[in-house]
């Protein structure tokens, strides 16, 4: 990035300037303080899919989004009153629209210069696309579980978190199925890890196919799944758990020529007013699972279960 005087404004001409900013490597627009393009140089024509004609005396607001144009509007009026130099690389985030309604997100410096007589403000404009899909790639892949595609126990305890927060406030109901497969170590001594995989990977395309898109499924052990179902009550979140339990009973899983299969025990759970975090309910949902793996395996088994025991011992 090519240094800029912080100190005081830097005076030229338009005949002078536009030989540096058609050298930079990022994009360039100059505004005067009525929001009118006085400059670009081509990478800027490029990144915005006009010609630096078009775009030169046309408003600012064309290069800005419908939804942000007000905004950033008083945005610009503010800085002129009150020019600080921005830097690249703030947390803050900024987008531009292309001609064709494409929006495009941007990293932007901007500095005060006085060009032609006038005080205008020059800036920076960088194309952070690439930038900006590495970092969700790698925010979703430190969420997610790499074999089966479900979310990872990091993320599942944060979503629960989140629906805890929403229960308390609004009193939202949220249910959690959680469901462990029966002698899963059998499987793997029997036919070879790669079984094992194959059961998970296979379990976690046929949950998938029966999810909702609000609702969020997790790989939160070895062979330990579980999901969480907003705004869904304890009888509905037992009918999806048996269904899916019947869906892996009946399923037969086939490698290198050899069939087996495999069930799953299930346990399930519904916020309570008298919870006092998400770690409640959690707890609630994996002590009625193992509940189901004591008594006979291969079952679906509520909180109701457990409360039952409760109330009588």
């Amino acid at each position: 990035m090519t240094a800029i005087n912080t100190n005081a404004s830097l005076t030229t001409t338009s005949d002078n300037l536009l030989p540096f900013i058609e050298s930079l490597p990022d994009a360039v627009v100059i505004v005067d303080q009525s929001h009118k393009i006085v400059l670009v140089n081509a990478l800027a024509g490029s990144m915005f899919g006009y010609a630096v004609d078009e775009l030169k005396g046309s408003d600012l607001s064309t290069i800005i989004p419908m939804p942000l144009r007000n905004a950033h509007r008083k945005h610009v009026n503010g800085y002129f009153k009150k020019p600080v130099l921005r830097p690249m690389g703030e947390e803050k985030r900024f987008s531009g629209v292309r001609s064709n309604g494409q929006e495009v997100p941007v990293d932007i410096m901007i500095n005060t210069i006085v060009l032609d007589g006038a005080k205008v403000a020059m800036a920076l404009v960088r194309d952070v696309t690439y930038q900006r899909e590495l970092e969700a790639r790698l925010t979703l892949e430190s969420l997610t579980d790499e074999m089966t595609g479900f979310y990872n126990r990091k993320h599942f305890k944060t979503q629960l978190n989140a629906q805890f927060s929403g229960y308390v406030r609004w009193g939202l109901p949220t249910s959690v199925i959680m469901f462990d497969f029966d002698h899963f170590k059998k499987i793997n001594d029997q036919y070879g890890h790669a079984a094992g995989d194959l059961v998970l990977t296979s379990t976690a395309k046929m949950v998938r196919q029966v999810l909702r898109p609000l609702d969020v499924g997790c790989r939160i052990g070895g062979e330990e799944f579980a999901i969480i179902l907003p705004n869904t009550n304890l009888e509905n979140a037992v009918t999806l758990a048996e269904r899916i339990r019947k869906l892996i009973e009946q399923s037969e899983f086939k490698l290198d020529k050899v069939s087996f299969r495999a069930t799953a025990t299930m346990g399930v759970a519904t916020f309570l007013p008298t919870d006092t975090s998400y770690d409640s309910l959690m707890k609630r949902a994996d002590n009625v699972l193992y509940m189901g793996k004591a008594a006979r395996r291969n079952c679906t088994v509520s909180q109701n279960a457990l409360l039952s025991t409760d109330s009588t011992g």
